[in-house]
């Protein structure tokens, strides 16, 4: 059924005055007081659990704790917007990557163009898809993981995390330049693991298998085992996966079907030694394969005027061979703290790796134009490109204990990366796939890129009294690159040159709040946040463009609030902010040759609020909507892609809102459990046009999503449903031709229905 735009904004603004309706009613402050603060849990893997009184009602939401600010604390007690995702959430909801989960975080969207090719955006800061570095950094446990520059398509290889060892997910929303540094302009993605257990031995086995509504299926498999090696000092945990993700887009072009098809393979094995209460040394070495022979050719074909498929939902067009997508992450850290009482030394080391191969489809691109000059009359073209990123990072971290007046923290942060980026232009027969000798077209040798940063910051923290705090903080940077790049082939010429590049950037953090009574704390929070400058990409000296550009910033100024109610069984969480983004990073163009320059001024504003209710005993409610308003303060300068003032930025809707619920049951000896989620995307608009033109708008979209299962001993037996309504979601668009506004455009849609089962045993 035909839903209006007006009516989506009705069911938001509904959404959002439940939410924030239950703050004007506080006639429950008094009990709340009386009530007092929930016990913090003991234990990283503790924090699922309800609490129940002796007549078995529901008594408080279970106690969540957070690593977000690089402490363990109560969530309701960090004085910032912080989003978490349980293992218990993602685990019943059959979630495997960021597109079964996303929609349950405020503020936050997804820039997809196909699995494994993902842009974050927080609060709407994003320029596009095409972006060329990440707004939005991602951790793993205390290590940073992605490129921090523009030269290893930072801003869409986003490690996108198979959640079957992980503990929880936190989302820290709003910049966090001051703590974590660079990337993280709208926000964070916390990965957060469980860690091995030195006390006792366990062990969990699951299976599961999928269904695709008009595509294929899908089988997976993960396996735990926790093993304390010395008894409370040493333990091992090792987790293992290995999943199919059903394809669904069929090629017409070369009747291959489900062409979208992925695997996944990868695990973990973590090593944690506590020689004493005070010292702690935890290993980890993490591994993720992705692989597809399609993926690398995006979606399905649309036409921009109408957003409808040119030919038929799940169906694109493309060249044979063509569609190769594989991405290799590894990452190995060691972390270790030892507690000298006055303070707490931390110390965390990484190395990570990243790996792509793809081969995209242009001919559709290049083949009116080379076919003729060439003289062939089916003659195919393709981007074949492997990136290469190393990167080395370490953070010492000196802080006082938490219970004091004065308390403090101060660090160094280092990291080193080296990155190679191989772009060839392949020549074959696009109805068979068959290699066309035809001399070079292009080679391009972006690398080594080397990036360096060092990073000084601190923050100190007055507890006024036990219900005023005021936290001030800054971080200096220091950031080199140096850059490389040579290239030859007919279409491009010979080039070769080094550029190098240097920037010193400031950022800083006022964060005072006041607790109005144990349950109930309001916030203001003035952050700054950066990017990374860099040597410009593609443009030799001589050309005219500017040969580095600088580091975007910007200033996010936020309200909130964060309560309990209902004798501890409701919490509510609200924040309105406003941000100024200044020097926006931007793709530009002179003589014909694409380049990174520096924009004007953008600025996004909205509000943000989550609600979380325990009416009774093994049910749970929740609510989160979103307002956001992001667009540009200046028109784009010349050059770059076409934009002006007061246009919206791409892909961002001013209407986000979701409603779920879980319930647990008992069936007799058994137990049961049953919930689901219903999401909703606005409307957005898609990306700058690189003409003056009319741009391509995206409709919104819902999401409902369903799970049941039961427990039985040891043992548990799961269904779910993901995408019941079958909704065609747009997650991108992108023009295929020469003409930047002509049909077709590709365009990424969110998976078809799709129908699971599992089970699982511990041990």
């Amino acid at each position: 059924m035909y839903r209006s735009p007006y009516a989506h904004r009705c069911i938001c603004v509904a959404v959002a005055m439940a939410l924030t309706g239950p703050a004007l009613l506080r006639a429950q402050d008094h009990n709340a007081e009386q009530a007092g603060a929930a016990p913090v849990a003991s234990k990283a893997h503790r924090r699922v659990t309800g609490t129940q009184d002796a007549d078995g009602k529901a008594t408080r939401l279970p106690t969540i704790i957070v690593t977000a600010d690089k402490r363990s604390e109560p969530l309701q007690s960090v004085p910032m917007a912080v989003s978490v995702l349980t293992q218990t959430q993602l685990d019943r909801q059959g979630a495997t990557s960021f597109g079964d989960y996303i929609g349950q975080v405020p503020g936050l969207n997804a820039i997809s163009s196909g699995q494994g090719w993902t842009q974050l955006v927080l609060r709407g800061i994003t320029s596009g898809s095409h972006q060329p570095n990440a707004t939005v950094g991602t951790y793993i446990d205390d290590s940073p993981y992605g490129s921090s520059t523009v030269y290893a398509a930072g801003s869409m290889l986003t490690p996108d995390i198979d959640p079957s060892d992980l503990d929880h997910i936190e989302v820290l929303r709003g910049p966090q330049g001051t703590l974590y540094g660079s990337n993280t302009l709208g926000g964070l993605i916390k990965f957060v693991t469980t860690p091995p257990d030195t006390t006792a031995a366990s062990a969990h086995v699951g299976v599961e298998a999928s269904s695709v509504a008009g595509g294929g299926s899908g089988f997976g498999s993960h396996a735990t085992v926790n093993i304390p090696l010395m008894k409370d000092t040493l333990g091992l945990r090792v987790n293992a996966y290995a999943r199919t993700d059903p394809g669904y887009i069929d090629n017409i072009s070369t009747g291959q079907t489900e062409v979208n098809e992925a695997k996944v393979r990868g695990g973990r094995a973590q090593l944690l030694w506590t020689p004493s209460d005070k010292v702690s040394v935890r290993f980890s070495a993490l591994a993720q394969n992705l692989s597809s022979n399609g993926s690398a050719n995006g979606g399905i074909d649309v036409d921009p005027s109408t957003a409808q498929p040119v030919y038929g939902w799940n169906k694109q067009a493309r060249a044979a061979g063509t569609g190769l997508f594989k991405v290799k992450y590894r990452l190995y850290d060691l972390t270790a703290s030892a507690d000298m009482g006055w303070a707490k030394l931390v110390s965390t080391t990484s190395y990570s790796t990243l790996r792509l191969n793809e081969n995209v489809d242009n001919t559709a691109l290049f083949g009116p134009l080379l076919n003729p000059l060439f003289g062939l009359s089916n003659g195919g073209y393709a981007e074949v490109q492997p990136i290469s990123l190393n990167k080395v990072t370490q953070e010492l971290r000196l802080q006082s204990p938490q219970d004091q007046t004065w308390e403090w923290r101060t660090g160094l942060f280092f990291t080193h990366e080296r990155t190679v980026d191989q772009q060839d232009m392949a020549t074959f027969d696009a109805g068979t796939g068959q290699p066309i000798a035809l001399p070079t077209l292009v080679h391009v040798s972006v690398g080594p890129a080397l990036f360096t940063e060092w990073a000084g910051y601190g923050d100190l923290t007055w507890h006024a009294t036990d219900r005023f705090s005021l936290l001030v903080g800054a971080r200096y940077s220091d950031d080199r690159t140096t850059y490389t790049q040579t290239g030859t082939g007919l279409l491009i010429g010979d080039s070769g040159f080094t550029l190098r590049s240097s920037d010193q950037p400031i950022t800083y953090l006022f964060n005072p709040s006041y607790k109005f009574s144990k349950d109930t704390m309001g916030y203001l929070r003035v952050a700054t946040g950066f990017r990374p400058g860099g040597a410009n990409v593609g443009v030799s000296p001589g050309l005219g463009a500017p040969l580095t550009f600088d580091p975007d910033k910007l200033v996010n100024y936020e309200l909130g609030l964060k309560t309990m109610m209902l004798d501890g069984r409701m919490s509510l969480d609200m924040d309105a902010f406003y941000i100024d983004w200044s020097k926006v990073q931007l793709t530009s163009t002179v003589g014909g040759i694409s380049f990174l320059g520096n924009g004007g001024k953008a600025v996004s504003k909205g509000f943000e609020a989550s609600l979380r209710y325990h009416p009774t005993s093994g049910l749970t409610l929740w609510a989160n909507s979103s307002y956001t308003d992001a667009k540009l303060a200046q028109d784009n300068p010349a050059g770059s892609v076409y934009g002006l003032k007061g246009n919206p930025l791409p892909y961002v809707p001013k209407w986000n809102a979701n409603l779920g619920a879980d319930y647990n049951f008992p069936i007799g000896s058994w137990s049961g459990f049953v919930g689901g989620n219903f999401s909703h995307v606005g409307r957005r608009a898609a990306e700058f046009n690189q003409v003056p033109a009319p741009r391509v708008h995206l409709p919104s979209y819902n999401n409902i999503d369903l799970y049941a299962g039961v427990n039985f001993g040891d043992w548990m037996f799961k269904l779910y449903a993901k995408n019941l309504a079958n909704r065609h979601g747009i997650t991108s668009v992108w023009p295929e031709t020469l003409n930047p506004v002509g049909s077709p455009y590709n365009a990424s849609v969110q998976t078809p229905r799709t129908v699971g089962v599992s089970a699982s045993v511990d041990f």
